[in-house]
């Protein structure tokens, strides 16, 4: 059901003397009346300008789509907050009453064509756990098509979809270094089920880092008006080429106020050539734990900028590299790393087996090192519920473990997502403590939680190592027998 909303209908006044650039011409007719007419220079340089604009939403039209999505039936209430169910949305806007416990769930978004076989791109919290998508074109919404899931990465909320179509006409990817802050941009999509719509703003910022929406950072922010119904939509620039797919807004209200977020071009396809290939997303991998250099450090490391070294993996990559605790990582590639985070997106990026080169220092002299980047292979991870405990877990990553802020950015276990009322440990711990153990037993993946879980079912207590904020501590509770 639609929250209620109002329209308003705005005049602009603008004073006459912002138009002396331009000369107003009027004619008198016999009968007295007036008739303005712009100067042909003024009309010349209008159309002029129009034109990037026209062509562009021209050509979004042809290649965006709009989505429809059925959801399997829910096993559990679940909170939703806007009219299209967009979880993005629900996670900064606040939430409304559980649903009908059974009830199916329909979804509206945005996606685009970026290949003429008919692969679409649009993001994996609009389409994942599908039962059912439908594809509505733009220029005749009429018809609806069904789609296939083809694959999508919930670290990076990309996902591919695909229709039955042939030489249907796509939209290109700009390069991520031909983006600047003041460019012209153009959103298209479907706000409020409102087809066909198109923004115009600007670049605002790049390289936004710790915003919680996923595990990879680097968003660019724009003041181009995105509203629900928007996911998964371009982001393009004048030529029509897709500088970013718009996912979240930042907003106390709801609705659009000027700082949206679209995911770069350079991860788009980088994950959408993944799953077109293999279904599944593969991860770089290099091995290290790493830290910020704050106002203390920066004197005795001889920088305010990079990644410092806290750890490193036995085995890694950077071992074998011969990277150790306490070099400050500079750069990767031609890439400049200032933060923890730009250094976990660029080693993100990577493809397994690729050779990286590395920008140290070290005792405050600037060395360069060779790696080999190795397979992260954590997207395969799912979740993890137990019912006797009454928990939901999440894997814990980087993004989740720094939203829960815990001292370690590569401890391993699992993040407790939710936990349910009648939870043996309700009190006891709460959603974003870490799961490092089961009755001694590591834990390092959702999978091994659950597994540890059901070697523990005929034991009369099972004891927990969990920790918040780096300090650990052990929980010991006897779970329910029943399952829900």
């Amino acid at each position: 059901m639609f929250k209620p909303f109002s329209y308003y209908l705005i005049s602009l006044s603008l004073p006459f003397g912002l138009l002396t650039d331009y000369q107003l011409n009027a004619v008198s007719t016999p009968e007295s009346t007036y008739e303005p007419r712009l100067d042909k220079n003024y009309v010349k340089i209008v159309d002029e300008v129009q034109k990037p604009f026209i062509y562009v939403s021209t050509k979004a039209k042809r290649t965006v789509v709009q989505l429809k999505v059925e959801c399997a039936s829910l096993q559990q209430p679940e909170i939703n907050a806007w009219p299209f169910d967009d979880e993005f949305f629900n996670q900064f806007f606040g939430k409304r009453p559980p649903q009908d416990q059974q009830r199916a769930k329909m979804s509206l978004g945005t996606g685009f064509f970026v290949s003429p076989d008919g692969y679409i791109m649009t993001n994996y919290h609009v389409v994942k756990n599908a039962k059912t998508i439908k594809v509505s074109f733009l220029d005749h919404l009429e018809s609806e098509m069904p789609a296939e899931f083809i694959g999508g990465d919930p670290k990076t909320d990309v996902a591919v979809i695909k229709v039955n179509v042939e030489n249907h006409e796509y939209l290109n990817f700009a390069e991520d270094n031909a983006v600047e802050v003041g460019q012209c941009v153009i959103a298209a999509g479907n706000p409020f089920e409102l087809t066909t719509s198109i923004t115009m703003g600007v670049i605002s910022a790049k390289n936004r880092n710790n915003l919680q929406i996923t595990d990879v950072g680097d968003f660019i922010q724009t003041d181009a008006a995105i509203n629900p119904g928007n996911s998964g939509g371009p982001l393009l620039n004048l030529y029509g080429e897709v500088v970013g797919m718009n996912t979240a807004i930042l907003s106390n209200s709801g609705g659009y106020m000027g700082v949206g977020f679209a995911i770069p071009s350079s991860i788009c396809q980088n994950i959408m050539y993944q799953l077109k290939k293999d279904g599944q997303v593969r991860w770089g991998y290099l091995g290290v734990s790493v830290q910020f250099i704050d106002a203390s450090l920066a004197e005795a490391f001889g920088t305010t900028k990079g990644a410092l070294v806290a750890s490193v993996q036995k085995g890694s990559p950077a071992e074998k590299a011969g990277i150790v605790a306490g070099d400050v990582i500079l750069g990767v590639d031609t890439k400049n790393i200032n933060t923890p985070q730009e250094l976990e997106s660029a080693v993100r990026l990577k493809a397994p087996g690729k050779e990286i080169s590395l920008r140290i220092l070290r005792e405050k002299k600037e060395l360069k090192f060779k790696a080999v980047i190795d397979d992260r292979q954590t997207t395969e991870v799912g979740d993890g519920y137990d019912a006797r405990l009454g928990i939901h877990v999440e894997p814990a990553t980087q993004g989740s473990l720094q939203r829960y802020s815990h001292a370690l950015l590569d401890a391993e276990g699992v993040i407790v997502k939710s936990i349910d009322d009648n939870s043996p440990l309700k009190g006891k711990v709460q959603v974003g403590y870490l799961i490092s153990q089961v009755n001694n037993k590591k834990i390092k993946s959702a999978s091994d939680f659950v597994e540890a879980m059901k070697e523990s079912q005929n034991k009369i207590a099972t004891l927990l190592l969990v920790s918040q904020r780096g300090q650990y501590f052990f929980v010991s509770m006897t779970p329910n027998l029943k399952s829900k």
